[in-house]
């Protein structure tokens, strides 16, 4: 996701001044034969990312992506070198108010253009017709997902792993349904996930039904007014060896150390604070009581 965000952040400053050609260099092969096309993108949390990418390409006359090997980016070395150049810095921070995959993600990309989620794969059983810009790999996927529906009339059904027709219906229809199914048409109020298979019951589908369902439980008020108080952390709880900074140091010796250095000494003493992992490191030709002692109050309690 970080090289996808990369590339997002990019490609906006280059929109933003006007460029209208552009050369695009990663050390990513797997994220720029992505891109290319010649690998498909499989993930379903990295699929929003590729086609925001894409999205954005298009405001550009031309736009390219090469790979470059990690040893052969001579772009980010001469970067690093002209950095450490530079006595100072002046870090521009811009905000916004979300991050770019944000913006991709809350966007409901199945009725986006105001056409069901169902529309592409309806249109290839009822004429055989394909996306407008769909590429090779966009038709496989779209016959592949067609083999699991079956056309009646004007209505489309999901066949399930027992073969049963599950009427498939788009996003207003879904909530309607979530609402009277949850309401106690079949029951009293449950989870979202009991609510989904309720729904599959009674012969319903679409491809967010479980995210939705749970989602639609979470805005319920009666569900939040009447369930039973959670007692448990919302997190995992993690043992703290020290409660507070500087109250418990760890003290450890390394040695003796062959060959000695240059002033004789041989040992090394390392205290480390759990609290803040504050490290105090000091070496000497001997380790006796005194020189323990002297170290402590020294770089410890001094």
């Amino acid at each position: 996701m970080a090289e996808y965000e990369v590339y997002a952040m990019g490609i906006t400053m280059a929109i933003e001044h006007q460029v209208k050609k552009l050369k695009v260099f990663n050390n990513s092969a797997l994220v720029i034969y992505k891109l290319h096309g010649e690998w498909e993108t499989r993930d379903a949390k990295l699929i929003p990312y590729h086609d925001h990418v894409m999205e954005m390409s298009e405001h550009f006359d031309k736009i390219t992506f090469h790979y470059v090997p990690r040893d052969e980016n001579q772009f980010a070395d001469t970067l690093a070198i002209l950095s450490s150049m530079l006595l100072e810095m002046t870090i521009q921070v811009r905000q916004q108010a979300k991050m770019v995959h944000c913006q991709q993600l809350d966007r409901d990309d199945a009725e986006a253009d105001g056409k069901p989620w169902y529309h592409d794969i309806k249109g290839y059983l009822e004429k055989g017709a394909y996306p407008l810009k769909a590429t090779k790999n966009d038709k496989r996927m779209l016959r592949r997902l067609a083999i699991g529906f079956f056309l009646s009339s004007a209505t489309l059904y999901k066949r399930n792993a027992n073969w049963a027709l599950l009427h498939c219906v788009d996003k207003q229809e879904a909530k309607e349904i979530m609402e009277e199914i949850h309401e106690g048409t079949f029951g009293t109020h449950t989870n979202g996930h009991s609510l989904a298979r309720k729904i599959l019951k009674a012969g319903y589908y679409w491809t967010k039904m479980e995210s939705d369902c749970c989602q639609h439980v979470k805005r319920c008020m009666k569900c939040q007014v009447y369930a039973n108080n959670i007692h448990v952390a919302p997190s995992d709880l993690h043992n703290l060896t020290s409660p507070w900074s500087f109250a418990m140091w760890g003290l450890d010796m390394i040695g003796p150390i062959e060959p000695k250095a240059s002033n004789g000494h041989r040992f090394i003493l390392v205290a480390i604070d759990y609290f803040t992992k504050w490290v105090e490191v000091a070496s000497y030709a001997s380790v006796t009581k005194s020189v323990v002692v002297k170290f402590i109050k020294r770089d410890i309690i001094y």
